[in-house]
C-alpha cells in the first residue's frame, strides 16, 4: 500500500442516479487508522456561498437549508407560524461487525453530549453550553484484555450504530444554520431556550437521541441561553418505548402491517427481476464478506468506510491474490438499495395499504400540529429524530419525485405560513429544496393548508389497532 504523504480529499462521481459519494483519506499505516476529521468531512457541505456546483446527492452529507438557500414565500407578507422537522441521525458506525471489521478503528469517545442543566458559574467554561455545570457524556470503552473483543468487536469506543463525531458535527451545523433561519432572520422562534415552543421527539436508540442533542446544541447553544437566569430549563427528549413507537413502520405492533409489506415484496416484479440480476454478484459479496446481507445491509458495511475513507474489504482467494469491495461494487449496492427503496415505499403494488398502516399514526400527528399551529397553539416547532426508515415512509407518503436511500442527516422541514389575509399555506422542503411530487398533487412550495390536510386524511385510519389484527 502507498503511503499518502499528505491528506487528500477523494470524490467519486457514481453514474447511477447521478449519485456522488465524498470520503477523505488520511495519512495512515497498517498499525494504526484514525477516524476523519471533523471538520475535513463536512467540508463537503459547510459552504453556503456559490452551490451551482454543489453534487445533488451525497450518501454521506445531506444537504441543509442555509439563509442564502432558503426560498423566500410566495406571497409578500406571509410569515411563518410553525415547523415540523423529521431527520435522520448523522454519520454513523455500521450496525453490525463483521469479520472484516475486527481490525478497523472507530472512535467516538471524543464526542460530548449535552444537556440543558443549571447555571454555570465558571463563564470561561469551554463547553458549548457555559452556563451548565453538570454535563453528562457516556463512553465506551473495549478493552483490550476483553475475552471477546478480538473476535467480536473492531477497536476504538464506538458500538455498532453509534453516531460518530462526524455525525454529531453534522446536526450541530443543521442546528445552527436552523437558528440563523427561524430566529434571526423570521423570528419563528425566541432567541432563548423556551420549551413551551418547542417539542422534541425521538425513537429510544442512542444515535437518534444523540443527533437530537446535537442539533440543540447547534440551535440553543452558546450564547442563546440568559445568563442571568436562576435555572435554565432542561432539555426534554420525548420517547415511545420500541414497542409502541411509530416514528418508523412497527410492524411488531401491527401484525398486518408486517403481511402486506410481505405481500408487496413477495409480488413485485421489480424485486423479482433485481434478485434474478444479482445472483451472481451476491454470490461475490458473500464470498469477500463471509456473510449474506440485505441490500441495505450491504450497504451499511460498505458505506461507512466510504464516507471515512477507510480501504474496502478484501479476502484472499487462496491462490496468491485477493477478490476485493470496489467503487464500482459499492454504487451497484446503491443503485440495487435505491431500487429496492423505491419500489416497497412508493411504486410497489398494494404500497399504499401499507403507507396508511406503518405512517399513517404518524401523518395524524403532523395533521394535528398543523391545526394546532393555525388555532395559535404554543408549540412553534416540533422536531423529530428518527432513521432512513422513518424519511423514506414520509417521502413515499408524500409522493416524492426523490426515493433514493436518505443521506446521512437528511432534513424535512413541513412548514405553515400565514398570508396578510389570513389564508394559510404548507410548504415542503427535503434536503434544503422545494420537494417535488410525481403526481403534482399539490405545488409544495406553497399549498394550501386545506388541500394538505385533504390529501394527508387518505393515509389516516381511525382505528388503526382494528386494521392492524385483520388477518
Amino acid at each position: 500500500m502507498i503511503i499518502e504523504p499528505r491528506l487528500k480529499i477523494v470524490m467519486i462521481i457514481l453514474s447511477a442516479g447521478g449519485l456522488l459519494w465524498t470520503a477523505t483519506r488520511h495519512k495512515a499505516n497498517s498499525l494504526s487508522q484514525q477516524p476523519i476529521a471533523l471538520d475535513i468531512l463536512d467540508q463537503a457541505d459547510i459552504d453556503e456561498g456559490d452551490i451551482t456546483n454543489r453534487p445533488e446527492y451525497n450518501y454521506c452529507q445531506a444537504l441543509r437549508p442555509t439563509p442564502k438557500t432558503y426560498p423566500a414565500p410566495k406571497v409578500k407578507g406571509a410569515v411563518i407560524v410553525n415547523s415540523q422537522l423529521f431527520i435522520r441521525h448523522g454519520d454513523r458506525t455500521p450496525v453490525a461487525v463483521l469479520p472484516h471489521d475486527l481490525d478497523l478503528t472507530w472512535e467516538c469517545a471524543n464526542m460530548s453530549a449535552y444537556s440543558f442543566t443549571a447555571v454555570s458559574a465558571d463563564q470561561a467554561e469551554k463547553s458549548p453550553f457555559q452556563y451548565a455545570n453538570v454535563v453528562a457524556h457516556q463512553v465506551v470503552t473495549i478493552p483490550s484484555e476483553s475475552p471477546f473483543a478480538s473476535t467480536h468487536m473492531w477497536k476504538g469506543s464506538c458500538i455498532p450504530g453509534q453516531l460518530t463525531p462526524v455525525g454529531a458535527m453534522q446536526h450541530r451545523k443543521l442546528g445552527a444554520a436552523l437558528r440563523r433561519i427561524y430566529v434571526d432572520e423570521l423570528k419563528l422562534l425566541p432567541a432563548t431556550f423556551d420549551p413551551e415552543t418547542v417539542h422534541i421527539r425521538s425513537t429510544d436508540v442512542w444515535r437518534t437521541k444523540q443527533s437530537a442533542e446535537h442539533l440543540m446544541t447547534g440551535l440553543y447553544g452558546v450564547r442563546s441561553h440568559s445568563q442571568n437566569a436562576a435555572s435554565p430549563p432542561v432539555l426534554q427528549i420525548h420517547t415511545l418505548p420500541v414497542e409502541i413507537d411509530y416514528l418508523t413502520m412497527n410492524g411488531g405492533a401491527c401484525p398486518h402491517l408486517s403481511q402486506l409489506r410481505s405481500h408487496v415484496e413477495k409480488s413485485s416484479e421489480v424485486l423479482k427481476r433485481l434478485r434474478e440480476d444479482n445472483v451472481e454478484f451476491n454470490k461475490e459479496l458473500v464470498s469477500i464478506l463471509g456473510v449474506e446481507k440485505t441490500w441495505s445491509g450491504y450497504m451499511d458495511t460498505v458505506l461507512p468506510r466510504i464516507c471515512h475513507g477507510y480501504p474496502l474489504q478484501c479476502q484472499d482467494d487462496g491462490q496468491g491474490s485477493s477478490k476485493c469491495i470496489t467503487r464500482v461494487t459499492a454504487e451497484k449496492i446503491l443503485k440495487n438499495v435505491g431500487i429496492q427503496t423505491a419500489e416497497v415505499y412508493h411504486d410497489g403494488n398494494g404500497v399504499f395499504d401499507v403507507l396508511k398502516l406503518g405512517i399513517g399514526p404518524l401523518t395524524s400527528e403532523i395533521k394535528r400540529n398543523l391545526l394546532a399551529a393555525k388555532a395559535n397553539g404554543k408549540v412553534r416547532f416540533s422536531f423529530y429524530s428518527g432513521h432512513d426508515t422513518t424519511i423514506s415512509p414520509l417521502l413515499g407518503m408524500l409522493d416524492s419525485t426523490d426515493q433514493r436511500w436518505p443521506p446521512y442527516a437528511s432534513n424535512l422541514l413541513i412548514e405553515l405560513w400565514k398570508t396578510p389575509r389570513g389564508a394559510y399555506y404548507v410548504r415542503v422542503l427535503y434536503n434544503r429544496a422545494i420537494l417535488e411530487t410525481q403526481s403534482n398533487w399539490c405545488d409544495l412550495g406553497w399549498c394550501p393548508l386545506e388541500s394538505f390536510v385533504e390529501y394527508l386524511d387518505q393515509f389516516i385510519i381511525e382505528d388503526v389497532r382494528t386494521a392492524c389484527q385483520r388477518q
